[in-house]
């Protein structure tokens, strides 16, 4: 029954496509994000649902094209040209790496693909939503995404499965982008925002319970991934939703509710320092944290290779080579990952993002009047997602993590859509007169 219902969607969903197209824009995230496939795989077992929608997307992109209804001035904003010269960078890094042959977990091929992927997609994207309210959809998705994985990580906990927890720690669905804990839990600080001020948005009490409820929720499932960093990005992302919201008795709440979360948290994370503090007394030579033994080798390779760092997915094999003797981890840093695989100029172009965010933000809490309205909700979720995106990327390598990207979307596409209205209502003003 499930594969016919599938069946009947994928169907539905492309026929729709191409006379409402931004359905093929909710289509390609719903599966990109949520990752459907890999919860319920015996229903999508040998149905290639994630490039069908994918596949629909371009479809209908070249058709709306080609039919002349496409608005393409969205292409002309600095962090599309950023984001072109990031894409070219990041792939000449791995044609022209000092390294050949290399051992990894994760291949420099299935990186490129998914990198390459996300890119096209998020331009395929671009100017396929276009209005306030086709990108209202696409962020209600998102915090509808949030919501499910909510649940269905506090099912884990409370059905009591423990095949879904490594030491003690709750990962995303097997085989799915969250199956490390780490991640699963910052797709959580990424989604927090979207619900947190949803609930001043909506009217309807209903719709405001859920999304509260869903907070709760949302902080015991990050408590329930036992990530450090993860609990640092959600406190900054906290502390600065409590500087935008005007209640400050609910601001009151929610500062203290984390530091609640804090302390439900406290045992657990002790036992693990206390583990590392162990494990570093008794290898004297190691320091007291991988990540510092990372960043001190990406700072290094940096300074090495700066224009195209040293390839995709090399960090470990180029510790191997030019640090012999030293433990070969991962970057544990986005901007290090970035940095030193891909060059300097990406890891900038990448710190980039987040300041041309602040900027765009700025604009828009200046000049939109009213505090609760669409464009507002958005664009204090967005800036307070990317605040605790790039907190937690700090710690972690989320080179290839989409809700990054589809932050990115959402940020521009917010800023594209206020100026379109603001140039309407002028004209519209000045027609008057």
């Amino acid at each position: 029954m499930g594969v016919v219902i599938l069946y009947f969607l994928l169907i539905t969903t492309v026929v729709r496509s191409f006379k409402y197209q931004q359905t093929s824009v909710y289509a390609y995230y719903l599966m990109s994000i949520m990752a459907p496939q890999f919860i319920w795989f015996w229903i999508f077992e040998g149905i290639p649902a994630f490039t069908i929608a994918a596949g629909t997307a371009i479809a209908v992109f070249l058709f709306q094209s080609l039919n002349k209804k496409l608005d393409f001035s969205v292409y002309r904003y600095k962090q599309n040209i950023l984001l072109i010269i990031f894409w070219v960078m990041f792939n000449l890094s791995d044609y022209f790496s000092p390294i050949g042959a290399f051992r990894s977990a994760t291949s420099s091929v299935l990186v490129l693909d998914i990198f390459n992927t996300i890119i096209l997609m998020y331009f395929i994207s671009l100017p396929l939503i276009n209005s306030e309210q086709s990108l209202k959809v696409l962020v209600l998705l998102f915090s509808g995404l949030i919501l499910y994985y909510v649940y269905w990580s506090n099912d884990q906990y409370f059905s009591w499965n423990m095949r879904q927890f490594l030491h003690g720690r709750l990962m995303g669905p097997w085989k799915s982008p969250y199956r490390d804990e780490n991640k699963f839990a910052m797709l959580f600080v990424t989604g927090m925002p979207f619900l947190l001020f949803g609930i001043f948005y909506f009217r309807s009490l209903i719709m405001r319970a859920v999304f509260g409820f869903g907070l709760l929720l949302l902080w015991h499932s990050i408590i329930l991934t036992g990530s450090r960093g993860a609990l640092v990005a959600i406190a900054a992302a906290t502390l600065v939703s409590y500087l935008l919201i005007k209640s400050r008795l609910f601001g009151a709440m929610l500062v203290l509710g984390l530091i609640a979360a804090v302390i439900y948290q406290g045992g657990q994370l002790l036992t693990r320092t206390t583990e590392t503090v162990a494990a570093a007394e008794s290898q004297s030579e190691q320091k007291l944290d991988p990540r510092l033994q990372s960043w001190d080798t990406g700072l290094g390779l940096i300074s090495q290779y700066p224009l195209l760092g040293v390839g995709v997915q090399r960090f470990q094999e180029a510790t191997r080579i030019f640090y012999p003797g030293r433990p070969a981890y991962v970057a544990h840093n986005t901007f290090l990952n970035f940095a030193a695989n891909t060059g300097i100029i990406n890891g900038l172009i990448y710190l980039s993002f987040y300041w041309l965010q602040f900027k765009r933000f700025r604009r828009i809490r200046a000049s939109e009047e009213n505090p609760h309205s669409t464009v507002s909700y958005i664009n204090n979720s967005t800036m307070v997602a990317y605040t605790g995106f790039y907190v937690g990327s700090m710690f972690l390598d989320l080179i290839i993590f989409e809700p990054f990207y589809f932050l990115l979307l959402i940020g521009l596409l917010t800023e594209h859509i206020y100026n379109k209205q603001k140039t309407n209502s002028t004209e519209i003003a000045e027609s008057r007169r």
